[in-house]
This record gives structure tokens, C-alpha cells and sequence, in this order.
């Protein structure tokens, strides 16, 4: 950077009249990427979801959260459907994670997820269908509002594929 800097100098003296700018940014002070939101409903109970359609905000999930209300989730957007796989790698907190087909409808459900624990393995969760939406919830929620198999999640960021 020195070296830039210092033939930046020359250069502007040697043509003359030169016009200099810098600027120091605290990473701490840029603002972080906004994060698209959605609303979905589970057996008329409404959730307010982060959206996860990006490879990397699919492999950070809920990771990135130190907790979680009972009306808040993430809702997976895929692009292909298939027997997408999760695990609770640096999780804080305990959750259900919901898959869905094209569709909306619920076609396999893990309850009560706990965080990995270091130096242990890490299960990962698969369903037994191919879904090509996820929505991870709180620990509890599916028995607490008796979300099951068959069910349908209903959001406008779901198709309503009927295949």
C-alpha cells in the first residue's frame, strides 16, 4: 500500500494537479447484507421466516442465531427437489426442522433437534421423500400445534406445484 501510495504522489507531481481521496472503513460499520423475509402459516399458525435461497445462507442457517421466538423460523428454498440433508452444526438451540414438497405439503418431520456437541459426531437429519422446501421452527412446535406428515405450509414464497 506504501508503494502505491508513493507512485501515486510522483505521478500526481509530475502531471500536475491531482486530486486525492482515502477512506478508512471499520468492517464493524458496513452494514450486513439484507436478509429477504417471508411469512408462512402452519396449521393457522403464522411464522415470520428468514428466507435461506443462497448456498451460503443455506449452509449458515439458523447457525447464525444465538435463539429463537416461537413465531420465528427459517424457511430453505431449494432449487431442486431431492432428500435435502441437515445437522446442527454450531447451533445454539434446539429445533423441529419441516420438509416440504414443491407443493407445501409436509412430508417428514424431526422434532427436538439438539446442537451438536464438539468433538462428537454430528447426525444429519434426511427425509425420507424428496422436499424442496425446509422449514426449521422452534423445538416443540410441531407437537405443540400438531403439525404432521400430510400437512400444508402455506406462504407466498411457495408454489402451489401440484406434481
Amino acid at each position: 500500500m506504501f508503494f502505491s501510495f508513493t507512485l501515486l504522489v510522483i505521478s500526481g507531481f509530475m502531471l500536475g494537479e491531482v486530486a486525492f481521496s482515502f477512506a478508512l472503513v471499520d468492517p464493524d460499520d458496513l452494514i450486513e447484507d439484507v436478509k429477504s423475509t417471508s411469512v408462512v402459516k402452519v396449521n393457522n399458525v403464522t411464522v415470520d421466516v428468514i428466507l435461506a435461497t443462497t448456498p451460503s445462507d443455506q449452509s449458515k442457517g439458523l447457525a447464525v442465531k444465538d435463539s429463537m421466538n416461537e413465531n420465528e423460523g427459517m424457511l430453505f428454498v431449494f432449487k431442486n427437489p431431492q432428500k435435502h440433508s441437515f445437522w446442527m452444526k454450531d447451533m445454539k438451540f434446539p429445533i423441529d426442522i419441516i420438509w416440504a414438497d414443491s407443493a407445501g405439503k409436509i412430508v417428514h418431520i424431526e422434532k427436538n433437534l439438539q446442537p451438536c456437541i464438539f468433538l462428537l459426531p454430528c447426525t444429519s437429519y434426511s427425509p425420507i421423500s424428496d422436499s424442496l422446501y425446509v422449514l426449521e421452527v422452534v423445538s416443540n412446535f410441531t407437537n405443540k400445534y400438531d403439525v404432521k406428515i400430510g400437512d400444508q405450509i402455506l406462504s407466498d414464497s411457495i408454489s402451489m406445484d401440484k406434481t
